[in-house]
């Protein structure tokens, strides 16, 4: 090689340290708020998921609560409570010893005519097969209907219409 040649590469040499030095060095506190950044990123993550948890906890102890709330008021079988009242009312009827509710004495007591109209309607819904929502106002009746009647046997009362 001819000294021009070597000049040259030392020169090349030369300019190449002079650009990696010319380079800046980065702060040295870049480190440390790489750190802070991520840290501050994985903390709001976290919030918002501990967030995100508290929400859905509070909407199902609200949903748990509700669906406490709605069965603590008990729906009443206003069938079964009619079917007890009648037993009771026959019980009556028997220790009174008064002539049992037959269909000839629905005319003579207003209360068991209406008795019989609400067993009419009853039966004529079960065989046209009409459902609960239907039936429960009629069942509601009969019972509102027999608990008045055993009162007013208890008390030795008639019921009239007037």
């Amino acid at each position: 090689m001819t000294r021009p040649d070597s000049k040259s590469v030392e020169a090349v040499t030369a300019v190449l340290q002079s650009i990696g030095e010319a380079q800046p060095q980065p702060p040295a506190d870049l480190w440390s708020r790489i750190e802070a950044a991520h840290g501050a990123r994985s903390r709001r993550r976290r919030l918002r998921r501990l967030t995100a948890g508290g929400m859905f906890c509070v909407i199902l102890a609200g949903a748990v609560a509700l669906r406490g709330w709605h069965s603590a008021t008990p729906e009443i079988d206003w069938q079964a409570r009619a079917q007890a009242l009648e037993l009771q009312l026959l019980a009556i009827e028997h220790d009174n010893r008064i002539a049992a509710a037959t269909p000839t004495a629905f005319d003579a007591n207003p209360a068991t005519s209406e008795l019989a109209e609400i067993d009419r309607r009853l039966q004529a819904a079960y065989e046209h097969k009409i459902y609960t929502n239907q039936l429960v106002p009629l069942w509601k009746r009969r019972s509102e209907l027999l608990d008045a009647l055993i009162a007013a046997r208890r008390e030795g009362l008639t019921l009239t219409r007037i």
